[in-house]
Protein backbone atom coordinates (compact mmCIF):
# COMPACT_ATOMS: atom_id res chain seq x y z
CA UNK A 1 0.00 0.00 0.00
CA UNK A 2 1.14 3.48 -1.17
CA UNK A 3 1.40 6.30 1.72
CA UNK A 4 -0.91 8.84 1.02
CA UNK A 5 0.10 12.50 -0.54
CA UNK A 6 2.01 15.02 1.68
CA UNK A 7 -0.39 17.28 3.75
CA UNK A 8 -0.82 20.90 1.36
CA UNK A 9 0.11 22.73 4.41
CA UNK A 10 3.32 21.00 5.20
CA UNK A 11 4.45 20.89 1.29
CA UNK A 12 3.74 24.65 1.16
CA UNK A 13 5.07 25.72 4.38
CA UNK A 14 8.56 24.20 3.05
CA UNK A 15 8.45 26.12 -0.33
CA UNK A 16 6.99 29.06 1.26
CA UNK A 17 10.18 28.59 3.73
CA UNK A 18 12.82 28.23 0.57
CA UNK A 19 11.28 31.19 -1.37
CA UNK A 20 11.10 33.49 1.58
CA UNK A 21 14.86 32.69 2.08
CA UNK A 22 15.95 32.97 -1.67
CA UNK A 23 13.87 36.42 -1.74
CA UNK A 24 15.06 37.47 1.63
CA UNK A 25 11.34 38.53 2.61
CA UNK A 26 11.07 38.70 6.56
CA UNK A 27 11.22 34.86 8.25
CA UNK A 28 8.09 32.89 7.86
CA UNK A 29 7.16 32.83 11.26
CA UNK A 30 8.02 36.55 11.71
CA UNK A 31 5.01 37.29 8.70
CA UNK A 32 2.73 34.43 10.43
CA UNK A 33 2.68 35.69 14.18
CA UNK A 34 3.11 39.59 13.06
CA UNK A 35 0.07 40.70 15.10
CA UNK A 36 1.07 38.86 18.46
CA UNK A 37 4.77 40.20 17.86
CA UNK A 38 4.17 43.96 16.80
CA UNK A 39 0.87 44.40 18.63
CA UNK A 40 -2.67 43.93 17.16
CA UNK A 41 -2.24 48.22 16.93
CA UNK A 42 0.96 48.41 15.06
CA UNK A 43 0.05 45.45 12.96
CA UNK A 44 -2.90 46.59 11.38
CA UNK A 45 -0.66 49.54 10.25
CA UNK A 46 1.72 47.14 7.65
CA UNK A 47 3.52 44.00 7.24
CA UNK A 48 6.83 43.08 7.38
CA UNK A 49 8.66 42.60 4.28
CA UNK A 50 12.06 41.78 3.31
CA UNK A 51 15.47 41.67 5.90
CA UNK A 52 18.20 44.18 4.52
CA UNK A 53 21.71 43.72 5.21
CA UNK A 54 23.48 40.99 6.84
CA UNK A 55 24.48 40.53 10.63
CA UNK A 56 23.36 42.15 13.73
CA UNK A 57 21.82 45.71 13.05
CA UNK A 58 19.99 45.13 9.84
CA UNK A 59 17.04 46.93 8.22
CA UNK A 60 13.32 45.13 8.55
CA UNK A 61 10.91 46.41 5.81
CA UNK A 62 8.15 47.05 6.58
CA UNK A 63 4.92 47.80 4.22
CA UNK A 64 2.26 49.81 4.50
CA UNK A 65 -0.67 51.25 2.39
CA UNK A 66 -0.90 54.97 3.06
CA UNK A 67 1.15 57.86 4.22
CA UNK A 68 -0.66 57.97 7.81
CA UNK A 69 0.38 54.88 8.38
CA UNK A 70 3.80 55.44 7.19
CA UNK A 71 4.01 58.02 9.87
CA UNK A 72 2.50 56.52 13.13
CA UNK A 73 4.62 53.16 12.10
CA UNK A 74 7.87 55.62 12.01
CA UNK A 75 6.76 57.17 15.30
CA UNK A 76 6.70 53.52 16.82
CA UNK A 77 9.64 52.17 15.51
CA UNK A 78 11.59 51.84 18.39
CA UNK A 79 8.98 49.87 20.17
CA UNK A 80 8.79 47.69 16.80
CA UNK A 81 12.23 47.06 16.98
CA UNK A 82 12.09 45.99 20.74
CA UNK A 83 8.92 43.57 19.93
CA UNK A 84 10.96 42.05 16.67
CA UNK A 85 14.36 41.35 18.08
CA UNK A 86 12.40 39.62 21.22
CA UNK A 87 11.48 37.20 18.50
CA UNK A 88 14.19 37.04 16.35
CA UNK A 89 16.98 37.53 18.98
CA UNK A 90 18.78 40.25 20.36
CA UNK A 91 19.97 42.94 17.87
CA UNK A 92 18.63 41.09 15.14
CA UNK A 93 16.63 44.44 13.52
CA UNK A 94 18.42 47.80 14.45
CA UNK A 95 16.32 49.85 12.03
CA UNK A 96 12.87 49.89 10.31
CA UNK A 97 12.37 51.10 6.55
CA UNK A 98 8.69 52.03 6.07
CA UNK A 99 7.62 51.45 2.78
CA UNK A 100 4.75 52.64 0.90
CA UNK A 101 3.10 50.14 -1.44
CA UNK A 102 0.17 51.21 -3.33
CA UNK A 103 -3.46 48.97 -2.74
CA UNK A 104 -5.52 47.55 -5.49
CA UNK A 105 -8.50 50.28 -5.82
CA UNK A 106 -11.91 48.84 -6.23
CA UNK A 107 -12.18 48.87 -10.50
CA UNK A 108 -15.52 49.81 -11.89
CA UNK A 109 -17.04 47.83 -14.85
CA UNK A 110 -15.34 49.52 -17.36
CA UNK A 111 -12.08 48.79 -15.85
CA UNK A 112 -11.18 52.36 -14.27
CA UNK A 113 -10.40 52.95 -10.62
CA UNK A 114 -13.04 54.46 -8.21
CA UNK A 115 -11.24 56.38 -5.64
CA UNK A 116 -13.12 55.92 -2.37
CA UNK A 117 -15.70 53.74 -3.43
CA UNK A 118 -18.55 54.06 -6.15
CA UNK A 119 -20.69 57.54 -5.90
CA UNK A 120 -24.35 56.29 -5.58
CA UNK A 121 -27.27 56.84 -8.26
CA UNK A 122 -28.14 60.47 -7.61
CA UNK A 123 -24.73 61.90 -6.51
CA UNK A 124 -23.76 63.56 -9.89
CA UNK A 125 -21.02 65.76 -9.40
CA UNK A 126 -18.56 67.85 -11.90
CA UNK A 127 -16.24 65.14 -11.92
CA UNK A 128 -18.34 62.06 -12.29
CA UNK A 129 -20.28 63.93 -15.44
CA UNK A 130 -16.83 64.08 -16.84
CA UNK A 131 -15.90 61.20 -16.39
CA UNK A 132 -18.98 59.38 -17.89
CA UNK A 133 -18.38 61.70 -20.75
CA UNK A 134 -14.50 60.71 -21.20
CA UNK A 135 -16.22 56.96 -20.40
CA UNK A 136 -18.56 57.20 -23.30
CA UNK A 137 -15.73 59.35 -26.00
CA UNK A 138 -13.26 55.93 -25.06
CA UNK A 139 -16.18 53.42 -25.73
CA UNK A 140 -17.27 55.35 -29.39
CA UNK A 141 -13.69 55.40 -30.35
CA UNK A 142 -13.43 51.72 -29.93
CA UNK A 143 -16.77 50.75 -31.28
CA UNK A 144 -18.24 49.72 -28.12
CA UNK A 145 -21.53 50.61 -27.76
Amino acid sequence: MRPGPPKAARAAAAVFSRLAKTTRYADPGLADNWPSIAGADIAALGRPGRVLGNGPGRTLEVIVLDGAAAAEMQMRADDLILAVNRYLGPDAVGRIAVRQRPTGRPVSRDGIGVRGGAQKGGEDGPLNSALSSFRAAIRARSGDK
